[in-house]
């Protein structure tokens, strides 16, 4: 004869506090990564700026413990309305005088360097709040389906959990990709 197995009951799960302090926390981090990495991916495509050339006439090491290499040239905007002869910018590693490079200006005399691998750096941050805000929508769904209502946890609310869980782990696997991306980009001559 087969033992008997008691049936404990459904197992705990977190409390339902820290549960929502989760959730909440990792909405707004989700949310706050989301516009700061948006706001830099589309400085770094030069859409959110003013987007120009610079003509490098230095590059010089500044800065301890860490050295940055600063350069300086003049800025000229793509529609030809402004100029800047004494633009200065960071990059890394430095460049010849004389060369081209392509800026997106900010403001006054503070620039961007666009680039693809800096793209999809803010591309992968981006996706990765996104990510978090996702699973904090997760997480208030499984706080809904956590109320000992039958009818909630089979029902919409549960499937939606399920859902956002999936589109969270489709949206951390994208986040990697673009890690990636950034990675090989300059490794490749992009």
């Amino acid at each position: 004869m087969a033992p008997v197995i008691p049936n404990r009951g459904p197992s705990r799960s977190a409390n339902p506090a820290q549960r929502l302090a989760f959730s909440v926390l990792f909405a707004l981090t989700g949310a706050g990564l989301t516009t700061f990495g948006l706001y830099q991916a589309g400085h770094a495509v030069g859409l959110l700026g003013e987007p120009g050339t610079l003509t490098v006439a230095s590059c010089a090491r500044a800065g301890q413990p860490k050295p940055e290499i600063r350069c300086t040239g003049t800025f000229r905007s793509d529609d030809g309305r402004s100029t800047d002869p004494a633009a200065r910018f960071t990059v890394n590693p430095a460049l010849a005088s004389g060369q081209i490079t392509r800026l997106d200006r900010v403001d006054a005399g503070s620039y961007m360097r666009i680039s693809p691998a800096r793209t999809e750096e803010y591309a992968a941050l981006s996706l990765f709040g996104m990510a978090l805000f996702v699973f904090a929508g997760a997480g208030f769904a499984s706080r809904a389906n956590s109320t000992g209502r039958p009818e909630l946890r089979a029902g919409l609310v549960g499937r939606a959990g399920l859902r956002l869980g999936q589109a969270g782990i489709i949206l951390l696997l994208g986040a990697g990709l673009c890690v990636i991306i950034a990675f090989l980009s300059p490794l490749l001559g992009g």
